[in-house]
């Protein structure tokens, strides 16, 4: 977000009324067979323009596949945006190759998922699109999955965003997650279906708590009420506080079994030595999602839950010779009540 903490007025929509100002994110309260057949081009006009956002970190090969299967889309994204995350490693020929028309942008330092996602959305929304699918570099999605999202939100109101099913790319007969549960207990939240077999039970349009971010459509109206996503969280809980922020708003989450997508999972991070930050994060932004929007017995639930876990996650790490991980785990908690800033350095994330 920038340092002024609004964003400058967006050009007009196409009849010539000026659209309303994006705000900083506010603060809130609170399977069946899928269908392949090949959707016409472009998108009908009624349901809009549909842009996509990749932000590169990690494997470059996991990201060139992402975008190949962007590119393969029945409905193809314009403009597909590419974040290069201050790797400095893609190439625009590369990208080029991979997806004819992605627009490659680098920037010299990591900006986190949300500073990374936030640059592509405003470039995105620049180009008039009147939705922005997020997706990790990690993912892949089948031929329809871009049209269903967007006729899910339109095909109700007040919809701010429209999750996937997500699949496991190692064995997609089941599920990496269907949508997300605010759970506030240790973890914060629950990925439905995490490791289950897809069937019925994922079968139906729902409306949830949130979806995730790995692969997730988010609707032009609700950004500019609700504003971009909160960078202070870098990674880690952003989607599940903009959804959150959404919902405070009246606005609604939906998962869209039909709209299918593959996800490695953890790939970002973790395998490239990036354990310990991970655990960091997310206990740091547990905290800072609860000061965000947890009531009083929210705040209960969740000091309850952390303070019993934390014995038996001493004595686990430990036996296995990390005890970095659980420091920065106890320091993640005490940096979020403190709200500090996130040592970006000290993480090795820049």
């Amino acid at each position: 977000m920038h340092a002024e903490g609004r964003l400058p007025l967006l050009h007009a929509h196409r009849d010539g009324r000026p659209r309303p100002r994006l705000v900083r994110p506010g603060k809130g309260a609170a399977a069946a067979a899928p269908r392949r057949r090949r959707l016409a081009e472009p998108l009908p006009a009624r349901l809009g323009r549909a842009a996509a956002v990749v932000l590169h970190w990690g494997a470059k090969a996991d990201t060139l596949t992402c975008l190949r299967s962007l590119a393969g889309s029945a409905v193809p994204p314009t403009p597909l945006v590419v974040i290069d995350n201050g790797t400095g490693a893609l190439a625009r020929a590369e990208v080029a190759a991979a997806a004819p028309g992605a627009e490659l942008l680098a920037v010299p330092e990591n900006l986190g998922f949300a500073g990374g996602a936030n640059l592509g959305i405003r470039h995105a929304l620049a180009a008039d699109a009147d939705f922005v699918l997020l997706l990790n570099n990690d993912a892949t999605v089948e031929p329809g999955c871009l049209g269903e999202l967007v006729r899910t939100a339109r095909g109700r109101e007040r919809v701010a965003a429209v999750g996937a099913k997500v699949l496991a790319a190692d064995d997609p007969g089941r599920l990496w997650a269907a949508y997300g549960r605010l759970t506030y207990r240790a973890a914060l939240v629950e990925l439905v279906g995490h490791g289950e077999p897809d069937g019925p039970r994922f079968a139906a349009v729902e409306e949830v708590d949130w979806v995730p971010g790995c692969a997730m459509l988010l609707a032009r109206t609700a950004l500019e009420e609700v504003g971009l996503l909160d960078e202070r969280f870098f990674a880690y809980h952003e989607d599940v506080d903009w959804c959150t922020s959404a919902r405070a708003r009246g606005f609604r989450v939906l998962f869209a079994p039909q709209a299918r997508a593959l996800h490695r999972g953890g790939a970002s991070l973790a395998p490239h030595g990036h354990a310990s930050p991970v655990r960091y994060l997310s206990a740091r932004n547990t905290v800072l999602f609860a000061r965000k929007h947890a009531r009083a017995r929210e705040w209960g639930r969740l000091a309850l839950t952390v303070t019993a876990s934390l014995p038996f996650e001493y004595v686990r790490r430990s036996r296995r010779g990390e005890g970095r991980a659980v420091r920065l785990l106890l320091r993640g908690y005490l940096d979020g009540l403190l709200g500090r800033d996130l040592p970006h350095r000290a993480l090795g994330l820049r």
